[in-house]
C-alpha cells in the first residue's frame, strides 16, 4: 500500500512506465557491473530530465525512503543500489555537446560518450580506462586514467557543475561546492550536468607488460626511478594480479603525444609485451 502511493507520487510527473517496481524487470534495472553484489531496491526511477530528478528525490524525502544514484554502475560496493530504497537511474541522460574545449556532459553519460565526442574534435578528456563507467561518477570519486600525467585527475578537470540538492532545489555548484565535487563522490547532491574539460591530442601510445613475480622487486625498484624523472606525458598504472601460475606484475603505461626520440629506461624481461 505504501509502495503504491510512492509510485502514484512519482507518476504525478514521471511517466509510469519509467518506475519499475517488481518482477525480472526490477532485477534487469538493478543489476552493477559487480555480479557479486545482491540487494535489491524498492523501485527504479528512469529520469529523463533534471526536473524528474528533482521530483524523484522530493517523492524519496517524503515517503521516507532511503535514496542512492545510479549512472554506470560501476562502484564495486554496488552503492549505486540501496537496499530497499529509491534508485535514481541516470543511464537514459547520456547526452554530450562539446563548445571549444569544454563538454558539457548529462548524468548518465558514460566515459566512451564523452571520449567519443571529444575525439570527433580532436580533443581527449581526462577518463578512466573503462569506457561504460559514469563519467561524472568517475569525476566525483577522483578518476584515475592514463592521462592523469598530463591533464590530472578526472576530478582535476571538473569545470562547472549542475546540482540537485536533498531539498529538491536545482543549484549551479558554486566555488565552495564545486572543490567539494572535486572528489568528494555523490555525497552532496545529485549531478544531472557538468562541464569537463577537453585537451588537444593528437598522439597516444599505450601499452601493457606482465613480469614474472620472480623480477617482482627490479621492476618496481626500476619504474619507480623512472617514474620519479619522467615527464609528464607518461601516465603508468602497476598492478600484482594474480594468474593461474601464481601473481605476476603488470605494468600499463601510456605516452600522450609525439614518441620519445630515445627509449626512457628498461627494466626487467616481461613474459607478454604489447603496445
Amino acid at each position: 500500500m505504501i509502495m503504491t502511493s510512492v509510485i502514484d507520487a512519482l507518476a504525478r510527473h514521471i511517466d509510469r512506465a519509467r518506475v519499475v517496481a517488481d518482477g525480472p524487470e526490477l532485477d534487469a534495472a538493478a543489476a552493477v557491473w559487480n555480479g557479486a553484489v545482491s540487494h535489491r531496491p524498492a523501485l527504479v526511477v528512469r529520469c529523463e530530465t533534471t526536473a524528474e530528478v528533482r521530483h524523484a528525490i522530493r517523492v524519496a524525502r517524503e515517503s521516507g525512503l532511503p535514496l542512492s544514484v545510479r549512472s554506470g554502475g560501476h562502484d564495486w560496493a554496488g552503492r549505486a543500489i540501496r537496499a530497499g530504497g529509491l534508485v535514481i537511474d541516470l543511464t537514459r541522460m547520456r547526452h554530450v555537446t562539446v563548445s571549444g574545449n569544454v563538454a558539457t556532459v548529462a548524468g548518465g553519460a558514460t566515459s566512451a560518450d564523452v571520449a567519443e565526442a571529444a575525439d570527433r574534435q580532436g580533443l581527449a578528456v581526462a577518463t578512466g580506462t573503462v569506457g561504460t563507467v559514469g563519467m561524472l561518477g568517475l569525476s566525483l570519486g577522483g578518476g584515475y586514467g592514463p592521462y592523469n600525467g598530463c591533464f590530472g585527475l578526472a576530478a582535476d578537470n571538473l569545470l562547472a557543475a549542475e546540482v540537485v540538492l536533498a531539498d529538491g532545489r536545482v543549484v549551479q555548484a558554486d566555488t565552495e561546492l564545486l572543490w567539494a565535487l572535486r572528489g568528494g563522490g555523490g555525497n552532496f547532491g545529485v549531478v544531472t550536468s557538468a562541464d569537463v574539460a577537453l585537451h588537444p591530442l593528437a598522439e597516444v601510445l599505450a601499452g601493457s607488460f606482465i613480469y614474472p613475480w620472480e623480477q617482482a622487486e627490479q621492476v618496481l625498484r626500476g619504474y619507480g626511478e623512472l617514474l620519479e624523472g619522467a615527464p609528464d606525458a607518461l601516465t603508468s598504472t602497476i598492478a600484482v594480479v594474480a594468474g593461474p601460475e601464481g601473481p605476476t606484475v603488470v605494468v600499463s603505461p601510456t605516452w600522450s603525444g609525439p614518441p620519445p626520440t630515445e627509449p626512457l629506461s628498461s627494466t626487467g624481461s616481461p613474459r607478454s609485451a604489447h603496445l
